[in-house]
């Protein structure tokens, strides 16, 4: 067993890091500073026990993003320019590791993908949202859909395995068991995380891609603190992994995929829909 990066982003627990705000409650962090994953509670209510630890993409207002099951895999449609994020539901009693995968690359240092890095701490029946590529403890770069050519794969030389995000599950070993928080009346929760440093990816060895599509985009700077706190894997492998394909209308379309009317068509249809052949006029009229 391995310790896990107290989050070197602690993406692990990167928790979205995203600074909790308000009614969040963070993870005690550890005082072992290095190696292990990040952890923010952004619930405190206990939502109803599901199977598994689960992923959604998510834009702005925090609404989840359109998903769609076709042929055992989910996808999402994106719109290019628009910034999404990516929650972290824990539906356990136990705090869990979350490793993130954006186009292949991490999500806390850039580099391509692996599930022996840290990752984000997700505390016990809490979710957490994952602003962006980490680039510091305080700070990210907004993930926001872009071109091919513009994703922050295709411009790093490693486009292979844009329009796909990934999180990677890790049970604690001899974990901490969920208790109900203790607020004192009148006190505001505090907002803590655990957060390890982002790095700067190498260098580009190829022309940026020219395919179609989305990809994600290294985006502008936003606040989103994390601390690191100390993590110990139960296993070496994850207990399982979500995977979220995602891409424009014309790409889902073409896989078949049946998508509603984009927003502003439905009316439009509705009333070509009501449209009548003969009005009652007996001759044409003249325009207004």
């Amino acid at each position: 067993m391995r310790r896990a990066l107290a989050t070197v982003l602690a993406v692990a627990s990167v928790v979205s890091l995203a600074a909790l705000a308000g009614s969040s409650r963070a993870d005690s962090a550890s005082p072992s500073g290095r190696g292990g994953s990040l952890g923010v509670l952004e619930n405190q209510a206990r939502p109803p026990v599901t199977a598994s630890p689960r992923a959604e993409l998510i834009d702005d207002g925090m609404s989840t993003l359109p998903t769609f099951a076709h042929e055992g895999r989910r996808f999402v449609l994106g719109s290019i320019g628009d910034r999404y994020r990516i929650r972290v539901t824990n539906p356990t009693a136990q705090r869990i590791e979350a490793v993130v995968s954006v186009d292949g690359l991490d999500a806390i240092d850039g580099r391509p993908a692996n599930i022996a890095k840290r990752g984000y701490i997700v505390p016990a029946f809490g979710t957490i949202t994952i602003d962006g590529w980490r680039t510091s403890l305080d700070t990210v770069a907004a993930f926001r859909f872009s071109s091919v050519h513009d994703s922050f794969a295709s411009r790093t030389g490693r486009d292979r395995n844009v329009g796909v995000v990934g999180v990677a599950f890790f049970r604690e070993s001899q974990p901490v068991t969920w208790r109900p928080p203790r607020i004192a009346r009148g006190a505001a929760p505090s907002a803590a995380g655990a957060g390890g440093a982002g790095g700067a990816p190498d260098g580009a060895t190829r022309a940026p891609s020219a395919a179609p599509g989305l990809g994600t985009q290294f985006g502008e700077a936003h606040d989103s603190r994390v601390e690191e706190t100390s993590f110990v894997r139960a296993d070496t492998l994850p207990t399982n992994v979500s995977e979220l394909r995602y891409d424009d209308r014309e790409g889902l379309l073409a896989r078949g995929i049946e998508l509603p009317p984009q927003r502003g068509w439905r009316a439009d249809l509705e009333r070509r829909d009501t449209a009548t052949p003969f009005p009652e006029s007996r001759f044409a009229q003249p325009p207004r």
